[in-house]
Formats: C-alpha cells, sequence, structure tokens
C-alpha cells in the first residue's frame, strides 16, 4: 500500500490528481519549477523547484522524495519525457512509476510511431507520412491535418500549430516551410474535420488484468479548432471504447492514460488519433463518476460511489468564456452558438478545472487568475530552454 503521491507538474491535471490522492488518505507532493494552480490546494505539500535547476539537480529533488510506500506520476508529456530519461533509477527508488514501459511511453510520445504502431495492430488511424522523410501516399488527397511529429507542449514552438488544415498545395507548402525553419519534423495526415465527426476522450486506468475507462464527449471547442476541451460531458459510446480498450490492451499499459478518438457520424468510423500517457486535463471526471483510478494503482480502492456514465460536464470556465466570447475566436461572438444556449450549457456544468468547495482557494488564487487561457499553453516546466548536458 501506498501513503505517499509524488506529483510532477503544477498544472489544473495536477490539481485534480491532488485532490484525488486527498480523498484516499494520501499525501500529495507536487514538484515543479513553475507556480501552478496545484500548488494552490490545502492538499498539496509543495516541492517547489529553482527555473534554473538543470536535469540532475531536479533528478536529485525528486529522488529525496522516494521510497517503497511513495508512488510517481507525471502530469504532462515533459515530465512525462523525465521519467523516461530516468526510468530505471526512479524505478529503484519509488514503490511505482504510474506509467508503463518507455517502450509503449516512446509509441505514445512519438505521433508517427504512434501512426506506424496502429497500421501495426490494425487499429483504423488517419492515413500519414512524415513530410520531407517518407514518401507522399498515393491518393492522399486535400484537406489534410499538419501537426508537429511529437507534442509541443512545454517546448518551445516558434509560434507552430497544435494542428492545422490545409486545403491545397499552396498552403501545404508554405505551412511546411514554417515547420521546416523552427526544425520541427511535421506530420501530415488525412483529414477528417470536413465530415460530420465527434471527438471522444476515454479515459482509462489499467493495473494487471483489470482495465477501468468511461467514454467522455468533447463539446467545446468545435473538433476544427483542434484544441484542447474546455467543456466536456459524460457520454456513452462502446464502439469508441471498445476501439480504446483494444488499443491500451495491445500496448499492456500499466497506469493512467486518455485514448483521443474521432468518429465520423456519416460512416461510423472510428479513429485512434492519439493516447495520452498521463492523467488528462478533464481528470476530476474520474473521481467524480466514481472510477476509480488511484485507488486501483495505489491499491487503497476506498471508494464506494456508483459509477455514472452520463450525467456529469466538466469545465474550465475561463479557457470557455475565452473559446466563446472572445474577438479572435469567440464561437458566440462569431454566431456558432447562441448567447442563450452557451449560458444553458454553463449552468449545467457540475464539475470544475479549479473550484471544488472543499480545496475553493485554487479557484481564487492569483495564479488561476493570471494563467493562460489553455493548459496546452502554460509556462513551460523544468529544464525546457536548460538541458543538461
Amino acid at each position: 500500500m501506498f501513503d505517499r503521491l509524488v506529483i510532477l507538474g503544477s498544472t489544473i491535471t495536477a490539481l485534480a490528481v491532488v485532490r484525488d490522492a486527498h480523498a484516499h488518505g494520501v499525501q500529495a507532493v507536487v514538484v515543479d519549477s513553475q507556480n501552478g494552480v496545484a500548488f494552490s490546494s490545502r492538499f498539496a505539500r509543495a516541492c517547489r523547484l529553482a527555473d534554473a535547476d538543470r536535469d540532475e539537480a531536479v533528478l536529485e529533488r525528486v529522488l529525496g522524495l522516494g521510497g517503497p510506500a511513495s508512488a510517481l506520476i507525471a502530469t504532462g508529456d515533459p515530465w512525462v519525457r523525465f521519467i523516461v530519461r530516468h526510468r530505471a533509477v526512479l524505478d529503484a527508488q519509488f514503490g511505482t512509476v504510474l506509467h508503463p514501459s518507455n517502450a509503449a511511453l516512446d509509441i505514445c510520445l512519438d505521433k508517427q510511431r504512434f501512426a506506424a504502431w496502429c497500421v501495426g495492430q490494425g487499429l483504423d488511424t488517419p492515413r500519414s507520412w512524415v513530410a520531407g522523410a517518407q514518401p507522399r501516399p498515393v491518393g492522399l488527397d486535400f484537406p489534410l491535418l499538419v501537426r508537429p511529429a511529437q507534442t509541443l507542449h512545454g517546448r518551445p514552438h516558434h509560434g507552430l500549430p497544435k494542428a492545422v488544415e490545409v486545403h491545397d498545395e499552396t498552403e501545404l507548402a508554405d505551412l511546411l516551410a514554417r515547420f521546416a525553419a523552427a526544425d520541427c519534423v511535421a506530420l501530415v495526415s488525412e483529414s477528417l474535420l470536413g465530415q460530420r465527426v465527434t471527438q471522444y476522450s476515454i479515459p482509462f486506468a489499467r493495473h494487471g488484468r483489470t482495465l477501468i475507462s468511461f467514454v467522455a464527449r468533447k463539446l467545446r471547442p468545435a473538433p476544427e479548432r483542434c484544441s484542447v476541451g474546455t467543456y466536456v460531458e459524460l457520454a456513452t459510446h462502446p464502439q469508441v471504447e471498445s476501439v480504446a480498450r483494444r488499443a491500451v490492451e495491445a500496448l499492456d499499459y500499466y497506469g493512467i492514460g486518455e485514448v483521443e478518438i474521432l468518429h465520423t457520424e456519416s460512416t461510423g468510423r472510428s479513429c485512434l488519433i492519439e493516447i495520452n500517457a498521463r492523467p488528462w486535463l478533464q481528470y476530476a471526471l474520474a473521481p467524480a463518476s466514481g472510477h476509480d483510478f488511484l485507488g486501483l494503482l495505489l491499491e487503497r480502492s476506498a471508494s464506494t460511489a456508483r459509477r455514472v456514465t452520463e450525467g456529469l460536464r466538466w469545465v474550465d470556465l475561463r479557457s470557455d468564456l475565452f473559446g466563446a466570447l472572445s474577438s479572435s475566436e469567440g464561437a458566440v461572438r462569431h454566431g456558432q452558438i447562441s448567447l442563450t444556449s452557451y449560458l444553458a450549457s454553463l449552468a449545467r456544468a457540475n464539475v470544475y478545472a479549479r473550484f471544488d468547495w472543499r480545496d475553493p482557494a485554487p479557484a481564487f488564487s492569483r495564479v488561476a487568475a493570471s494563467s493562460p487561457p489553455m493548459e496546452a499553453s502554460a509556462a513551460k516546466p523544468f529544464g525546457t530552454t536548460r538541458p543538461a548536458g
């Protein structure tokens, strides 16, 4: 049994994990160089790093928090890469590291490898090629989706988009030139965004032969925004959940993660987009819906809540308001949703990114008020501009 959870990262995701750990009677220690919102939680013990700390110094601090009764989890991809770099020593120092093997992590963190792995497993995923390194597949026509082959979260990205749709050769050439100038490998895929598609998130936890999962539907922003979900609701969809569970089992995954799937309504096609090998932004939906991910992994399953698969709606209010009302991209401002419908959806929300009446400070902290609209654009974690060596 584990009585301490060391959480790498101090974002909204980390805040939800902190609260879940506390509910299990587990001490939560948050490690980061940025003054993220999770540090505001009354349930968190802070381990603040200096922004100038190199990889070796960070590793020393993290190892000092270990022990046979301590578990370790990363809540962002840069921190997952930190675990990959130091896996052997972290495995030896902690009772458990709540992530799958490095081989599985390498597949999840690299979109090129992930696409190839899906093909090898017979899992449906958008046809792709690596621009400049592979020949363009015959018959792969516009529109196309261009994105970095490796996630840019927490890395200098020189204004490159998370993903963007292009419609002709000129747009494609211009975008690939931007990627090349930034020394970033581009993955080009068939785009499903011209069809009526629904974005699904399948969160899960797996330990041994036990796999717990549920389905959530991303309602905002719209799929064509290629952006982080700000308003998400529980849903039931056996087909997409089955695809996700098949992928998790094929990876022999251990730990918590999230599968992203695009489902085309007209054809019934469920396309595997990626697997986030860590807790995801809307993690608070898991404990709220009775899906006891941490209890399974920490051998402290104390939740008696009945599992539900509908009726819960998660919102990151500040980011959602920006996406609805901003002059640049606001869905309400641009007539994509009426103000009445938007306000009604906010009234139905019942799980919140920051607010919890048992732990109110993060909702009102200066960190929460000054953080950027999307967690994906949050301040860089340790070491992103000061690599070790």
